[in-house]
């Protein structure tokens, strides 16, 4: 009996508290579904927060985080069920005597009000986020698809997954087709995922050791702050230690380029960790062994160059060296058909065409821009002149220059001349900024309005980047900057010097101030750098229409009558000086149109004031 009362009474205990909560959501009906109005409207209070945020980081380029968006999502549906309960208690037979609808209302708006409180209390880190830039997987370039090309990239591919490889080089002539090569292995490697982290970087002539460490960083999420490029190449290095698996192109090595400073760790620093190697912390005691084992790789290297020893100077082995011949000369055949159209099969130019293409040595970039110059050519004489003028160089550069120099030449319009050779000066000049100065140089003789002339010269970027004057990564938006190859820089400048009488000094080491001769000659002076002591008083350059002087030192001072012998200047660009007040012979360049002070300090504006023409100042 007792056993039987214990029973009974802990049935009741269990029972009450049910019959007690499903009394209590009769009793608290109206109280319960005004704390779901309150809370639906708190919550769609947030809700609204939150898609203002999304909004904001969305034109911000950022993707939105996917627990944000899942949020979104259920709160929405929370919100509707809420709102669908209130409309089911509006429009029902709800009266005091309905008491099984009321109760079960009351305990749907119990439940969604838990879990509207649950939402709430969810706090986002952050809402949006930066993608990864996708890098844009162009279709197949010059020669690319053929035979000879396939089986390089095969060579090159099989060397990146040897076990044994390190650094690993391809050299050729110029014009041979590197760049592209390696920028199809790239592409390739991140496809294929053949490493954790593939990043490409270009070097060329003067290397810019904080922009290879910023590309590099900038992959890996390493960012910088304001700190020496040794302190950079530690940050990077230990940062590049970090990665199991990783390959760094460095594109076009003309001279040896230091590892260390920049921040890339040598072989034996960076692969000292492999499996099976007692120094290993990660994988000590592994006792697969290597061949069945994942390998720690390290940073695989792939550098391209000119010459080949410079990629020995780099401590490329000659294993994993690679030479990348030229076309045969039925690919380079077919190349160049396809590239000039079908002009080369009028029957009047007889077998001229062919005899080009084979005279373009097999390299894709003469057999391309030659093509370019010739597509639009249909009578004899413009393609025999090219053939002899093709025919009168060597195999290697001095053909590559005279290739270029024909597709110069067939260029258009003397602006279009006039255009290019300029992009190739302004090394690293922004399309905006180059505005100002082809307006003020009146390259374009019958524009008036900025409009027309931004208009202008998209339309002449766009058609030296189908004569591939200009590399294809040329910027199509305003305020980007202009791509060249580095070998079509130095033919175009060249051109600029021989027949424009453009001085060029890309540093301070690269050769001395112009002599009186050749200042009386110019029409343009580039000098990037210079020293305080180099300066003459006085610049006697009567034909001197653009000045273009960046200097590295703000120490360095400008001689008061430097600018008296400048009469027909039209543009002067001033990059890193301090001016208490610009040099008093500034008031005798009264043909001046445009003032470009980059990076400058001028307290004393007055010499601009009284100048005759309205100057455009660009600070």
């Amino acid at each position: 009996m007792d056993v039987v009362t214990f029973i009974v009474g802990k049935v009741a205990d269990y029972m009450v508290v049910p019959i007690g909560r499903q009394v209590g959501y009769l009793i608290f009906y109206n109280r319960n579904l005004k704390k779901l109005d309150d809370k639906i409207k708190d919550l769609n209070d947030a809700r609204e927060r939150i898609i203002h945020s999304v909004e904001v980081e969305r034109r911000c380029g950022k993707k939105i985080e996917t627990n944000v968006v899942n949020w979104l999502k259920k709160v929405e549906e929370i919100i509707e069920n809420a709102n669908r309960l209130q409309e089911e208690s509006l429009h029902a037979n709800v009266k005091c005597s309905n008491f099984i609808l009321r109760q079960q209302l009351s305990k749907k708006a119990t439940k969604i009000t838990n879990v509207v409180e649950v939402q709430e209390k969810v706090k986002f880190d952050s809402i949006g986020y930066l993608p990864e830039i996708e890098d844009e997987v162009s279709e197949t370039r010059d020669g690319e698809n053929y035979e000879s090309r396939e089986l390089f990239k095969e060579k090159v591919k099989k060397a990146l997954k040897d076990s044994n490889s390190s650094n690993i080089g391809v050299y050729g002539l110029c014009g041979v087709g590197k760049s592209t090569m390696v920028e199809n292995v790239y592409h390739i490697a991140k496809q294929h995922k053949l490493f954790d982290v593939v990043v490409k970087t270009s070097v060329s002539n003067n290397p810019d050791i904080k922009k290879i460490q910023g590309e590099i960083a900038y992959v890996l999420g390493l960012q910088f702050d304001v700190e020496p490029i040794s302190c950079r190449a530690q940050r990077l290095r230990q940062r590049i230690k970090m990665e199991k698996n990783m390959l760094i192109i460095i594109d076009d090595v003309c001279s040896k380029l230091d590892l260390k400073q920049v921040g890339i760790p040598s072989y034996n620093e960076n692969n000292g960790r492999k499996v099976g190697n007692p120094s290993c912390n990660e994988h000590n005691g592994c006792k697969m062994g290597i061949s069945s084992c994942n390998e720690y790789n390290g940073c695989k290297l792939l550098i391209t160059s000119r010459n080949q020893d410079v990629l020995c100077q780099m401590d490329v082995p000659k294993d994993f060296t690679f030479r990348l011949e030229p076309l045969s000369a039925k690919e380079a055949w077919s190349l160049f058909q396809i590239k000039v159209g079908v002009v080369c099969k009028d029957v009047n130019l007889k077998d001229v065409p062919f005899q080009i293409s084979q005279k373009c040595g097999g390299l894709p970039l003469n057999l391309v821009t030659v093509a370019s110059a010739l597509r639009y050519k249909s009578d004899v004489h413009s393609w025999k002149d090219a053939l002899r003028q093709l025919q009168s160089y060597d195999f290697g550069d001095a053909l590559t220059c005279s290739a270029l120099e024909l597709s110069y030449e067939s260029l258009e319009s003397e602006e279009m001349k006039e255009t290019f050779l300029l992009f190739a000066l302004m090394i690293g000049v922004d399309v905006e900024k180059f505005l100002n100065f082809v307006i003020s140089l009146n390259i374009f003789k019958s524009i008036n309005t900025i409009d027309d002339a931004r208009h202008r010269i998209y339309k002449i970027i766009e058609t030296l980047k189908e004569n591939c004057l200009l590399l294809e990564s040329s910027s199509k938006t305003s305020g980007g900057k202009i791509e060249m190859h580095d070998f079509v820089r130095d033919v175009a400048i060249r051109i600029a010097r021989r027949d424009k009488h453009v001085f060029l000094r890309k540093s301070p080491d690269e050769a001395k101030w112009p002599t009186h001769d050749t200042l009386k000659r110019c029409s343009q002076i580039f000098l990037y750098g210079c020293h305080t002591h180099e300066l003459p008083q006085t610049v006697d350059a009567p034909n001197l229409k653009l000045f273009f002087l960046n200097s590295r030192d703000r120490s360095i001072e400008i001689p008061e009558t430097f600018f008296k012998g400048m009469t027909s200047l039209k543009v002067l660009s001033l990059t890193c000086f301090n001016f208490s007040s610009l040099p008093i012979s500034f008031r005798s360049l009264t043909n001046l149109h445009t003032l470009i002070l980059d990076f400058c300090i001028l307290e004393n504006t007055d010499a601009i004031e009284a100048l005759k023409y309205t100057v455009k100042l660009l600070r």
